[in-house]
């Protein structure tokens, strides 16, 4: 992974809002290019929504990630969920 681009991915996400963070998540949805940036951008997405104490066992089980189903957060439970 470019160290470069997670490095920058991570600190636009540390600035960013819960809201803000949703949505770079939804914007994936479907998109099936794939190179080293995308990489960067989906490993600094997923740790800080989990460095912000969101579960997320949705859509990650620590070994991949899945951008088959957009996501909303549920606050309550500080988890995010599959919408349907």
């Amino acid at each position: 992974m470019e160290k470069n681009f997670l490095s920058q991915f991570a600190l636009q996400f540390a600035e960013a809002s819960l809201t803000s963070l949703v949505e770079s998540f939804n914007a994936q949805v479907g998109n099936r290019g794939f190179n080293s940036a995308r990489a960067a951008h989906d490993h600094a997405l997923i740790d800080e929504f989990i460095h912000r104490g969101i579960d997320v066992s949705a859509i990650s089980d620590g070994h991949s990630i899945s951008f088959a189903h957009h996501i909303a957060l549920d606050e309550t439970n500080m988890k995010l969920v599959i919408q349907g």
